[in-house]
């Protein structure tokens, strides 16, 4: 029986309810007299150390300390007692408890001193935190689990980031020379339509003179045409000249030696009209020959028309081609560009992520180094 209370209501004894309260505690209760010895052994404690409460009480309390601490033990608390140091008196700590079939068990300690009749006595509150450190461990076993698991993924994610920037930057490299190349051949498209679009004028320049050229022999045919007519008149008066020619000197002989000038003149009248006739019908031959080549020209002009008409259409719609080209070409260069600046975002942001997953991987491992310490107790 605890002494020393008052009596509580309906005439139980204070002393008699905390002793019940203390018997009943699911936390081990011990206390110690001024001579260290065992004077309370509540249930709870009997099961924390497996012995029975006769095994333990009246014994020194040394025997509830680990091993390693049972030879200086009393000297600890006597020390206590005169020097009134508390390092641990007042605190809780985690401890190691050796039960009677050798057996140990995690528990937390915490430790009262009391002064009865001028001396100091000790009582010891003990949890068994078994199921806590089960549980604790458990969590940080699978704590570490996850850690060990983000640190892989970090390194997957690390190396990821890695190649993902050794490839932007190759496809940047490509994407420069692709730019470049691209500006080659938008600058190749540009004078490619600066040249077709001289090249349509100069089709559509031939084209009409094509046009004027066949109009223009197609009059000379007909110009041709007047003058063999007028051939025609000149011969007729030619060959009329000569026939009157030829009567003067027939009539000029009748007259005798009357008419023998006349007959001089009447001759060179007739050989200036075999002239006159002769160089007309070298002038028919050659007219006619020419009106042939001019009729010929005409034709094949007229063919050749139609044909340079096409070639200038042909000529536009290369020259509208090469100018879509040409804006498609820019278009594609415009999009190159575009491109190279996402890859080299994107070449930027893979180094981001490269130098987080470091930095990640870094915090896990420190994670790793607490949950160790947890595990262990040094924390």
């Amino acid at each position: 029986m605890l002494k020393g209370f008052g009596q509580g209501k309906g005439g139980i004894p204070s002393a008699a309810l905390l002793q019940s309260a203390v018997a009943q505690a699911i936390d081990a209760v011990v206390l110690i007299d001024v001579s260290n010895a065992v004077t309370y052994f509540n249930d709870a404690a009997e099961a924390l150390w497996g012995y029975r409460r006769a095994e333990v009480l009246g014994k020194n309390v040394s025997m509830l300390v680990p091993e390693a601490h049972r030879h200086n033990h009393d000297a600890l608390i006597d020390a206590n007692r005169t020097t009134g140091i508390n390092k641990i008196v007042g605190t809780s700590r985690e401890v190691i408890i050796p039960r009677k079939d050798g057996s140990t068990v995690p528990a937390s300690l915490a430790l009262s001193k009391m002064k009865v009749r001028g001396s100091w006595v000790y009582a010891a509150f003990i949890r068994d935190m078994s199921k806590e450190i089960a549980t604790r461990n458990d969590i940080l076993d699978r704590a570490g689990t996850s850690v060990d698991l983000v640190v892989v993924d970090c390194e997957k994610v690390a190396d990821l980031s890695t190649t993902i920037s050794e490839g932007a930057a190759r496809q940047a490299s490509s994407a420069q020379l692709a730019s470049a190349a691209m500006e080659e051949i938008t600058a190749s498209l540009r004078n490619c339509a600066q040249n077709a679009a001289t090249t349509e004028k100069i089709a559509t320049g031939c084209s009409k003179d094509a046009q004027c050229a066949g109009e223009s022999v197609s009059r000379a045919v007909q110009a041709m045409a007047e003058i063999a007519e007028k051939i025609r008149i000149v011969q007729e008066i030619s060959r009329q000249t000569d026939l009157l020619a030829l009567n003067a000197a027939i009539e000029a002989a009748r007259a005798g030696s009357h008419g023998k000038g006349f007959s001089v003149v009447a001759s060179e009248v007739r050989k200036l009209a075999e002239r006159s006739n002769a160089a007309a019908l070298e002038i028919v031959r050659l007219s006619s020959e020419t009106l042939k080549a001019s009729q010929e020209a005409g034709r094949e002009i007229a063919a050749l028309v139609p044909e340079i008409a096409r070639t200038a259409d042909l000529v536009r719609e290369i020259s509208a081609a090469t100018r879509e080209q040409q804006v498609g070409g820019e278009q594609v260069n415009q999009a190159i560009r575009d491109l190279d600046r996402v890859i080299q975002d994107s070449a930027a942001t893979a180094n981001s992520a490269t130098q987080t997953s470091a930095s990640l991987k870094t915090r896990s491992d420190d994670l790793s180094t607490m949950i160790a310490a947890m595990r262990s107790g040094k924390v």
